[in-house]
């Protein structure tokens, strides 16, 4: 078995090479302490979103599992102020209990409304993320004050109402359809009809979450004469209120799933704020590489982002194992740190690897010529595997690690060539 094993394996890697595509991988018996099989395992590749496990790891241990994100409301004479750390899943059901809340605490109105988005650098970006993917959904404007992720999807049945997201809708007839946001008022030109549906990215996510607020709390009662944008916060302005995230764990979990980048860069922002009390892109990434290497992670490799979107970014599969291998001296963690990623049937492993269904937690990438997967199997097999470069359709290079994933991970025998 061991012999047919091999002969499969070098037959695959020698097609790979052959084409062009690279392979590098790593199978690691996390009990046993002992290398299963590699292949160049310290080969650095653009990890994809696999790199989102990194992030998930540094915030669990950094932060703890029922962390909460926290956004304060100031008073300052008769103006309010938000006051923002970072909380990645704000909404506008949100929106509606802060603004009862300020009612219920016997305010009515005030004259401006300004926010204090300090507590990051004001870069929107991290290096390496293409401008041709910044009008994308997947790519908003990273900033600790956002609502509903830093995006709009906009169907055609907000637009009769005339309202979408606290914010006014007008229709415009064009040749070309696009959007365009004028402070309360979103312009959608072209010929928007039933089957028309846009999602698009949020440009100036501070002044949509003011202008939403606004209206929140205008259904609430509460008038604000004006939204004024960003103000420093006055050092004798007056805690109102504070309106904590969900914990830790379960947005960590939502990230993996959805595969979010927002939420991804937002931890990662935040852990810089957290440590170095300054949340631009290079003091997060010196803070997540010291909490790796007090945890005896190996730290020469390349990261610019949190989620794995920048091309930038390279990184070897043995990195990841590494980071298993600390989680799992600390039984308590380790289950913690699973318990966030995804299991088959579920987000974007949810029609792979079904036959690892209750035995598999792990997290998969893909990006322009690259595709990854890394995990655990029955909390013992770790294993990580970037395949780069190809010029083909993703779904083969996907179906190659589903495989190497059931024979050498799991011992079954490999996937159908649909993948099923």
């Amino acid at each position: 078995m061991i012999f047919l094993l091999s002969l499969s394996l070098d037959s695959l890697i020698n097609e790979l090479e052959n084409e062009g595509t690279t392979i590098s991988f790593i199978f690691y018996d996390l009990k046993n302490d002992s290398t299963i099989a590699q292949y160049y395992p310290n080969r650095r590749l653009p990890p994809a979103s696999i790199q989102k496990v990194i992030t998930t790891f540094t915030a669990l241990k950094v932060f703890k599992k029922n962390f909460s994100f926290k956004t304060y409301f100031f008073r300052f004479k008769d103006e309010l102020y938000v006051f923002p750390n970072g909380d990645p899943l704000l909404k506008d059901s949100d929106l509606d209990v802060i603004s009862k809340k300020i009612y219920e605490l016997g305010y009515r109105k005030f004259s401006k409304l300004y926010y204090d988005d300090s507590y990051f650098t004001k870069s929107k970006y991290p290096k390496g993320w293409f401008w041709d993917e910044l009008d994308e959904s997947y790519a908003p404007p990273i900033r600790p004050l956002v609502l509903n992720e830093g995006i709009f999807t906009l169907t055609y049945k907000f637009a009769p109402k005339h309202n979408f997201n606290n914010l006014y809708v007008k229709l415009i007839k064009s040749n070309v359809l696009k959007y365009e946001i004028i402070s309360d008022t979103i312009l959608v030109y072209g010929d928007f009809n039933r089957n028309s549906s846009l999602t698009f990215p949020q440009k100036e996510p501070e002044q949509f979450f003011l202008w939403s607020l606004k209206n929140a709390l205008y259904k609430n009662n509460v008038i604000v004469d004006s939204v004024s944008g960003f103000k420093e916060l006055p050092d004798d302005a007056i805690l109102i209120y504070t309106y904590e995230s969900k914990p830790l764990d379960s947005i960590l979990k939502y990230m993996n799933l959805e595969s979010s980048n927002l939420i991804a860069e937002m931890i990662l922002r935040s852990i810089g704020a957290w440590i170095y009390s300054r949340g631009d892109w290079e003091n997060s990434i010196r803070a997540l590489k010291r909490i790796l290497y007090l945890e005896g992670v190996d730290t020469n490799f390349i990261m610019y982002d949190g989620s794995g979107l920048s091309r930038y970014n390279l990184i070897s599969p043995k990195t990841f194992i590494q980071i298993y291998k600390s989680a799992y001296k600390d039984e308590s963690f380790f289950k913690d740190f699973l318990n966030v990623l995804v299991e088959p049937g579920e987000g974007t492993l949810k029609d792979r690897l079904k036959q690892l269904k209750g035995r598999l937690k792990a997290k998969t990438g893909t990006l322009r010529n690259t595709v990854s997967l890394t995990g655990v199997i029955d909390e013992r097999i770790a294993f990580c595997i970037i395949i780069y470069g190809f010029n083909n359709n993703p779904q083969k290079y996907r179906n190659i690690i589903d495989n190497l994933v059931l024979m050498l991970g799991a011992g079954l025998e490999p996937a159908s060539p649909n993948g099923q």
